[in-house]
């Protein structure tokens, strides 16, 4: 772990954190948590790799998020999915409560297995728990030379175009497509509580159309909004997707949907949100050397669109990610000394020992 401007005070000091530290250091959270040593392994791995992305409120900053609901009994390492019922392209997978980013992980796998031998494959879990930047399980697809397509289900914040209260989750859908880079897609169909949170924090208002109060009016005042309601992203787009979502992880599953997915915040329950993934196999369609020159057209397409006044280029999706992953591999996961410390004392308060992880 490095600092740097060593003028400046020790707890606004940059932090950087090397990868391989970085899961040394989730996995001594996981197993002091009681996960086995694969389970812990393969959070680690998803965790780290999420913030080497640069999606830090689903990185390493979220493992007290994940100690206290261990703590509770929310969530059950050591608990392996249970396949309910499947054919040769679908399941149905229980996930009984385990670690989500586990139970995704054996989701897509298995979705994948069966697009590989059928073509397609589909797969609807429940009783999960939070699993992450979901994008990571599509990558899983896209890496095996298929296209990954997943979503997720949540507590319900998000009010449906025209409403006044939640009746969906932010219900993220990610997907990510084969290429010589693959393009990777993640997008939450409601706006998130984590910019308004931060918004509160810096004393800024919230832009328009992001969110209501209790009551169900428009605000812009970032601590009314907490208290009250997201809106889907997009309008009539994000409620569309968002209600999609829904049906494909939870009505498909025969699981919790909408209004009656638990809300997160109540540890003494289990959480109940669901998880969906599919994989489909290009060379079964127009074949798999067609495919490729036709995703190489579309990105060559995009690259070579003229860019906006006050832009450099025009992105593909997943592109920032990627040379941000290359930055922070260089670099290390960059944290302020105040957060770091932050991060030690939520960990402690969960009764882990951090003492081997406090900065020098």
């Amino acid at each position: 772990m490095t600092h740097e401007k060593p003028d400046t005070p020790e707890d606004q000091r940059p932090l950087h954190l090397p990868a391989d530290r970085a899961r040394a250091f989730c996995q001594d959270v996981f197993s002091q948590l009681g996960a086995p040593e694969d389970e812990a392994r393969t959070c680690s791995d998803l965790i780290v790799e999420t913030s080497l992305r640069g999606i830090d409120s689903h990185g390493i900053t979220i493992l007290p998020v994940y100690a206290r609901r261990i703590r509770s009994g929310q969530i059950r390492p050591g608990v392996q999915p249970e396949v309910v019922r499947q054919n040769g392209v679908t399941a149905l997978m229980d996930g009984r409560q385990g670690l989500g980013h586990v139970t995704s992980v054996v989701a897509m796998d298995l979705a994948i297995s069966k697009a590989l031998d059928a073509g397609v494959g589909a797969v609807s879990a429940f009783n999960l728990n939070h699993n992450g930047a979901i994008s990571l399980y599509a990558l899983r697809a896209a890496e095996r030379g298929l296209i990954g397509l997943c979503m997720a289900n949540a507590t319900p914040r998000v009010a449906p175009y025209g409403g006044r209260e939640g009746v969906h989750g932010t219900n993220p859908i990610a997907y990510a497509i084969p290429a010589g880079t693959p393009i990777v897609f993640d997008c939450a169909t409601g706006h998130a509580a984590a910019p308004i949170a931060r918004a509160k924090e810096a004393g800024r208002p919230i832009p328009p159309g992001v969110a209501l109060d209790r009551e169900g009016r428009p605000t812009t005042d970032a601590g009314t909004a907490l208290e009250g309601w997201l809106l889907p992203v997009g309008g009539v787009i994000g409620y569309g997707f968002g209600l999609l979502v829904d049906v494909l992880v939870g009505a498909l599953s025969g699981s919790c949907c909408g209004k009656d997915v638990p809300p997160v915040s109540d540890l003494t329950s289990p959480y109940g949100c669901g998880f969906f993934a599919l994989a489909l196999d290009p060379s079964r369609f127009a074949g798999e050397e067609r495919f490729r020159e036709r995703v190489d057209f579309l990105t060559r397409s995009v690259r070579a669109c003229p860019p906006m006044k006050g832009m450099e280029e025009v992105r593909l999706p997943g592109q920032r990610g990627d040379a941000e992953r290359g930055r922070r591999l260089r670099e290390g996961i960059p944290f302020e000394g105040e957060g770091w410390r932050r991060l030690m004392e939520a960990l402690a308060a969960c009764g882990l020992d951090v003492a081997p992880w406090q900065v020098p």
